[in-house]
């Protein structure tokens, strides 16, 4: 019996510190780290919090039963208050998903934690050094078509990393192209610093996508350019460049056609406010340094009423890009007459889709499927 208290005691305490750090920060996600960890465990796993939750009351009853009173009614009022914390949460992207006309999976929220076992039809060399996937829709083409810009704060990240997601937008009739773009240590452009040579990989995606692409059943008039994070950054950026916004820039001569749409998922609006090692590995120096090169990466410094139709969408308790700011760019687009909308997850931080079947993921899908349609009426 000694033993079985000390286990389940042991179970008891750990679980509900986490139990407690995770729904104190999901409804207060200002709070430095535990806001972070919380918005961040709730916005990608909301059912297994809920799922932990249950079981923390059942560990709570146990040390109760097992003579241990106050631990046990400790770890049951904590575990008690995450399933109804838990529970709101759910309540709230229940909500969502009604008002976007979505049906979530729960089952799916709970089994399907990565993006993995969905491969690409084709993966080609659309540059020296750099590839990009093909992911088809079934059946002959033109295909309209996503272009997936990769996240990664500019110096890391794979194409690979929604190849699920991918997949899922293939099979409800949009192609996705994923591309790589050079990160630090692969050759660069000549006279072009690392930001300015990726935006100038994705406008080559772009290209891609409008000549060989069409072999693929790609049509190159239903383009969306996508990205997350860093990667949406720069997909919002390199569309204002082919569009001529005033101050955007590519190192390229004969940019291709601006894209039909834009859709950026957690974007960093501001590249003055990025961590000075990223300006570094970006800019070549602090972005104060050298402001032509921060404005043409920075989208609220590049809105004009010219820019294709554009979506954000980003988790509300987003603090890592600050998701206050994108609610600010999505007002300044508006208000310039940019089409578009603002997708908010509620309870959510960044990447809160990388799980194959997060909640947020499973609402954010269907919204640009039907936001491209409405870009591309062939969808």
């Amino acid at each position: 019996m000694t033993l079985a208290r000390i286990a389940l005691g042991t179970i008891g305490a750990a679980g509900g510190v986490a139990l407690l750090v995770v729904v104190v920060g999901t409804f207060l996600p200002r709070i430095p780290v535990i806001g972070f960890l919380g918005s961040f465990v709730s916005g990608q796993y909301p059912v297994h919090v809920v799922a932990a939750a249950c079981a923390g009351v059942g560990v709570g009853l146990g040390l109760i039963a097992l003579d241990v009173p106050r631990l046990g009614v400790v770890v049951a009022v904590v575990a008690g208050m995450a399933l109804v914390g838990g529970l709101v949460v759910l309540g709230a992207l229940q909500a969502t998903a009604r008002a976007e006309g979505v049906r979530i999976h729960w089952l799916e929220a709970l089994t399907a934690v990565d993006q993995s076992g969905a491969a690409p039809d084709a993966t080609v060399r659309y540059r020296p050094g750099l590839d990009l996937d093909v992911t088809l829709p079934p059946g002959p083409g033109p295909h309209p078509v996503m272009v997936w810009v990769h996240g990664g704060s500019w110096v890391r990240g794979e194409r690979t990393d929604r190849e699920r997601s991918n997949r899922w937008y293939a099979d409800h009739g949009l192609a996705v192209v994923s591309v790589q773009y050079r990160l630090p240590g692969d050759p660069g452009l000549p006279g072009a610093t690392l930001g300015e040579a990726q935006r100038d990989d994705v406008a080559a995606a772009l290209a891609w996508v409008r000549g060989p692409g069409q072999e693929y059943g790609l049509d190159p008039a239903a383009v969306t350019l996508a990205g997350q994070s860093a990667g949406a950054t720069l997909a919002l950026s390199t569309a204002a460049a082919l569009v001529g916004v005033p101050g955007a820039t590519l190192p390229t001569s004969a940019p291709p056609q601006p894209p039909a749409a834009v859709v950026a998922f957690y974007p960093v609006v501001d590249m003055r406010l990025i961590a000075p090692g990223l300006q570094d590995a970006v800019f070549g120096g602090p972005a104060g340094s050298v402001p032509a090169l921060t404005r043409a990466a920075s989208p609220t410094d590049l809105v004009a009423g010219n820019l294709p139709p554009t979506m954000l969408v980003v988790g509300a308790a987003d603090n890592f890009i600050r998701a206050d700011l994108v609610r600010g760019l999505d007002a300044d687009l508006r208000a310039a007459g940019v089409p578009g909308r603002l997708l908010q997850i509620p309870y959510a931080d960044h990447v809160f889709d990388h799980p194959y079947g997060s909640p947020g993921g499973q609402i954010a899908r269907p919204a640009v499927i039907a936001f491209a349609r409405r870009c591309a009426p062939r969808l």
